[in-house]
């Protein structure tokens, strides 16, 4: 059955991993993709790399290829597609890890475990997750972390405490943090278990020690999990430091993508806000998320599965309540702003370090899920009592559902003040109208599946339909209904998509020879009036476009170096930021002296700009992008990438003029070494324009030397009169320290996972 669960979780990906396509959709294109190409491609050539000098000046690398262990499958196919599939295997990882769960803590039998496992892989969160890459690896453990630690909770075993350590370890290695707490949490509330009487008969006292024995298991295994995944934390934490995040967020933006009220309706109907692929003529939700579009693409279940978490929801179990709880804490958390947690975010600085409320969401889809595993246990035990609530439930949302697209006729006033209040301004009445129809046929659609189920709780009731058949059945078509709604979250593309153009390919040559800087094109008026000119585009436009552009990091691969950037999903530094309106070039004059430290000699941009700075080198006509053109310009007098600066260069600053002491004869250069040949007239300082991190470490003539901030962000060596070899390495803080201890915790976790069990002649009496 597990093997079956996991193969229709794989379903969505099927067709495009068979065809060689590759996900793109939103930060996997943006991020993800680009940087794990990076550390892959230095791995299949021997380099372990941790520098990416290709975004923001250089920066560390945030997805080394060593970390979490499942991404070294990715070196079969080091290419998009290849990484794509890798990912996707993650959604049946997903279903199979909640089938162990399901049959372990609540002794599912294998149709119910199925079901709630289908709905837990196939549901709105986790699908959404996957262009959010960490977050579902994270998602895809989860379940198997919350099974683990509540074994360690209950049974206090050694071998229980190392496998809840394991798990938590990998889970952890995925770096998708905020998952992994909220499974440890949900972890820790379903192994907790009330201190028991010892012996009635004696009228002894109650076992008070049990909680805490509990929560110690707990404990070991958590921190156990941490030290194993020591290496990957350290990493993550030293970038975070490093970067414009570590000054936390406002708390508006902090409460950005709080679920308003209303999506919740999401739950029930799949397309409550359109299409998102078609974001200029086919979505209507910009009113209800911060940039237009929602940071979780869908949170649907369907109206079938919400009624049978309904029947979970009342039957007799230990954890039935707690499941509800968690919930409804998880509703509380994800809603944000609209439930009043802005008080909380005042009163709690730490929470300024976490972004988007929405993220909560997974708690309540992991309790949903685990609910409908429990409703569909107690439906194959052939009692009739649940197939009546099940009928009754799934009838009601069912019957409300299917009814909507009636709503127009029968109520065409409210309709029209709905569309006038929820539509934004200015959307054109045709359209509209026709993609009000179309959301109101979608609720219909879910709504017939609940009507079907409900006919077969009917049938069941009756004992027309024996109750094991009938539990398939009812699974089955809420895995089809899950199918059909999030087919389309997840769009694949080919090979092709990810290449230049073959005018971009040609000034490859020029953009090499120093850092480009990408006026942002999404505010500029040529993409605007480009994009009108489409008509309805398709979403894989604007991706092109990212990509003709250079916009960070469709550079990466193409291994053009940038400097500069609005965006803080790379964990960017704080001084090589710049706000969104200076990235768009709007006012060249003011960050053209930024742009020169930072060693950019190229422009490219969708406007045309004007400045005696500037020297056109050409106007782009990639044919992808019709009727869209691409501005590239050469920086006048450019500063070099690495020069030999006067004297000894203070720690907080590099003068830019003078005379020029010395030369550089030769360089040789990777992402995470670079070696330099310099020929001096006097002492002076080799100063490298790439980033600064406390990693770096210089070597001049075999001799260890200091590496100081030049500028406050670029790097400095002294280098000593007449000709010199320096050798400039990077590997991140802490490093070796980190490892030494996952290797011991990896040990000790040997240690426990050997251990036995005594036996009744090893210290315990042989019981009864």
């Amino acid at each position: 059955m597990a093997s079956l669960v996991g193969a229709v979780a794989f379903l969505p990906f099927l067709r495009g991993t068979v065809s060689g396509a590759s996900l793109y959709f939103r930060d996997l294109a943006l991020y993800f993709l680009p940087l794990r190409r990076l550390a892959l491609d230095g791995l299949r050539s021997g380099e372990l790399r941790f520098w990416n000098p290709y975004l923001h000046e250089g920066v560390p690398l945030s997805l080394p290829a060593v970390g979490y262990p499942v991404d070294l499958l990715q070196l079969l196919r080091p290419d998009e597609a290849g990484i794509s599939l890798v990912l996707a295997l993650h959604v049946p990882l997903a279903a199979v890890g909640f089938y162990a769960l399901a049959r372990g803590l609540l002794e599912a039998p294998a149709s119910a475990a199925a079901g709630g496992a289908l709905v837990y892989a196939l549901g709105g969160f986790v699908l959404s997750t996957v262009n959010l890459y960490v977050y579902l690896e994270a998602a895809a453990w989860a379940p198997l972390v919350v099974l683990v630690l509540a074994r360690a909770m209950t049974s206090g075993s050694a071998r229980a405490v190392a496998g809840a350590a394991l798990a938590v370890g990998i889970a952890l290695t995925t770096t998708g943090v905020e998952i992994v707490a909220q499974a440890v949490a949900v972890g820790l509330v379903l192994g907790l278990r009330p201190a028991r009487d010892t012996s009635a008969e004696t009228g002894s006292s109650p076992r008070g020690g049990r909680p805490v024995r509990a929560l110690g298991g707990a404990g070991a295994a958590l921190t156990l999990g941490s030290l194993l995944a020591a290496p990957v934390l350290v990493l993550l934490a030293s970038q975070l430091g490093g970067s414009v995040r570590s000054q936390g967020f406002e708390t508006d933006v902090v409460l950005a993508h709080s679920v308003h009220p209303f999506t919740l309706v999401q739950v029930v109907v799949a397309g409550l806000y359109g299409n998102l692929a078609n974001l200029a003529g086919e979505w209507w939700g910009q009113n209800f998320f911060p940039r237009g579009f929602p940071y979780i693409l869908s949170l649907y279940l369907g109206p079938a599965a919400l009624a049978l978490a309904g029947v979970g929801a009342t039957v007799r179990h230990a954890l039935r309540w707690r499941l509800v709880l968690l919930g409804l804490a998880g509703l509380v958390l994800c809603v944000g702003r609209w439930a009043g947690l802005a008080a909380a975010v005042d009163a709690l600085p730490a929470l300024s370090a976490f972004r988007y409320p929405v993220k909560a969401f997974f708690t309540v889809h992991l309790a949903l899920a685990l609910l409908v595993a429990l409703g569909l246990s107690h439906l194959a035990s052939a009692e009739c009592r649940w197939w009546a609530r099940l009928a009754t439930g799934a009838g009601a949302l069912g019957g409300l559902l299917t009814l909507a697209p009636l709503l127009p006729h029968v109520a065409p006033a409210s309709v029209d003040a709905f569309a006038a209040a929820f539509f934004p301004p200015g959307f054109d009445p045709g359209t509209r109208t026709v993609l009000l129809h179309r959301v109101l046929v979608d609720a219909a659609i879910g709504g017939a599946v609940a009507l079907a189920v409900a006919a077969v709780a009917g049938l069941a009731h009756r004992r027309t339909l024996p109750s094991s058949r009938a539990a398939l059945l009812v699974v089955a078509m809420v895995a089809a209904d899950l199918l059909r709604a999030g087919s389309g979250l997840n769009p694949m593309v080919d090979g092709s998509f990810f290449r230049p153009s073959p005018e971009l390919a040609a000034e490859l040559g020029f953009l090499r020879k120093g850092r480009v800087f990408t006026c942002s094109f999404d505010e500029s008026r040529g993409y605007r009036e480009a994009r009108a000119a489409r008509g309805a585009a398709h979403e894989t436009w604007t991706f092109q476009v990212a990509l003709e552009t250079l916009t960070p990091a469709f550079n990466v691969p193409l291994r053009v170096s940038t400097a500069l950037s609005p965006d803080l999903t790379m964990l960017v530094p704080e001084d090589r930021v710049l706000s969104p309106a200076d990235a768009t070039c709007h006012d060249l004059e003011t960050i053209l002296p930024r742009l020169r430290r930072a060693g950019v000699h190229a422009i490219v941009s969708v406007d045309p700009l004007a400045h005696p700075a500037l020297e056109p080198r050409g106007i782009l006509f990639p044919g992808r992008l019709a009727p869209l053109r691409v501005h590239l310009y050469r920086l006048r007098a450019p500063l070099p990438l690495v020069r030999v600066a006067s004297g000894v260069v203070p720690v907080e600053g590099a003068p830019e003029t003078g005379g020029a002491p010395g030369r550089v004869v030769g360089r040789r250069a990777g992402t995470d070494r670079l070696e330099i040949e310099v020929q001096a007239d006097a002492p002076a300082t080799l100063v490298v324009r790439d980033g600064w991190a406390s990693g770096w470490r210089a070597w001049v003539d075999g001799a260890p030397t200091p590496v100081r901030p030049v500028d406050g962000r670029h790097r400095g060596v002294a280098v000593p009169a007449g000709a010199s070899g320096v050798v400039m390495r990077y590997r991140p803080p802490h490093l070796v320290p980190s490892l030494v201890t996952s290797a011991v915790a990896l040990v000790v976790l040997v240690g426990l996972l050997r251990r036995r069990r005594p036996g009744p002649t090893a210290g315990r009496p042989p019981t009864g």
